[in-house]
């Protein structure tokens, strides 16, 4: 069903239950308002857009089990992703970018067993969990977390997810070193591992020293991206290093005491 761009205004109807052989539902575009509703009596829904609304409220408990794409960019959604999503096992692509979730991205999402596209920017979550080596069964090829408000240091289990290409952590509050397992997955020569194509780490409040690795790469082989941070070792004339100017050192020292 096709009802996007059509200026449509009001709450998204419950009755969309009864569509019971629906595939597809695609809402964005509209003026749409309020809560989303329960939609898991689509037992067939594989992917459901509803983009560029204006849906607030929590996300719905329950989504249907058989969606493989879900896609709810630029609303006013807050609160947090519900736990049943692990239960979408078929899920490959989650877009929920430009909204006003909080708190921690959950944990499930990195050893999800379908996920591959997985886009959370522009919200406001200040965490990411720590897993260990539990990213080893992921199957996500990009991850995007860029535009919030994550402090901590930088999620080191990513490096080791074994089909991660596209990272983008930009524009947080992450602090610490890079760790130099991101650093060997941009080489990935002969680990078995997927080789990150794009990394960007660019504003935040990271520290020296620049991992060796980074230095063998070439111009134009990846996209990698630390400018405005604290790394004040890492020249310009080093591709990697491009993304702005470093931070002033009194913003790096105002941010913490541990910034040197």
């Amino acid at each position: 069903m096709y009802l996007d761009n059509n200026k449509l205004n009001g709450t998204i109807p419950l009755s969309f239950n009864g569509l019971k052989n629906l595939k597809r539902l695609e809402l964005q575009g509209n003026i749409l308002s309020g809560y989303f509703p329960e939609l898991t009596q689509l037992s067939n829904l594989n992917f459901l857009d509803a983009s560029d609304n204006a849906v607030s409220g929590n996300l719905p408990a329950n989504f249907p089990a058989s969606l493989v794409e879900l896609s709810m960019r630029n609303n006013q959604i807050e609160g947090s992703i519900p736990s049943s999503v692990f239960n979408c096992a078929y899920l490959q692509v989650m877009d929920l970018s430009h909204n006003r979730l909080s708190g921690s991205v959950p944990p499930s999402l990195f050893t999800h067993p379908s996920l591959q596209q997985l886009t959370l920017s522009y919200n406001q979550y200040d965490s990411v969990p720590v897993l260990g080596n539990s990213g080893l069964t992921s199957e996500l090829i990009s991850v995007d977390l860029s535009n919030n408000n994550i402090h901590g240091f930088l999620p080191g289990f990513m490096g080791f997810m074994p089909k991660l290409s596209a990272l983008s952590l930009e524009n947080n509050k992450f602090s610490g070193i890079i760790p130099i397992q991101f650093a060997l997955k941009v080489l990935a020569a002969g680990s078995g591992l997927a080789q990150f194509e794009r990394l960007l780490l660019g504003g935040n409040y990271l520290l020296e020293p620049i991992p060796g690795p980074f230095l063998e790469l070439e111009p134009g082989s990846v996209k990698v991206q630390l400018g405005n941070n604290c790394l004040y070792r890492c020249p310009v004339r080093w591709f990697f290093c491009e993304g702005g100017a470093q931070k002033s050192l009194m913003e790096c020292k105002a941010f913490g005491p541990i910034i040197p």
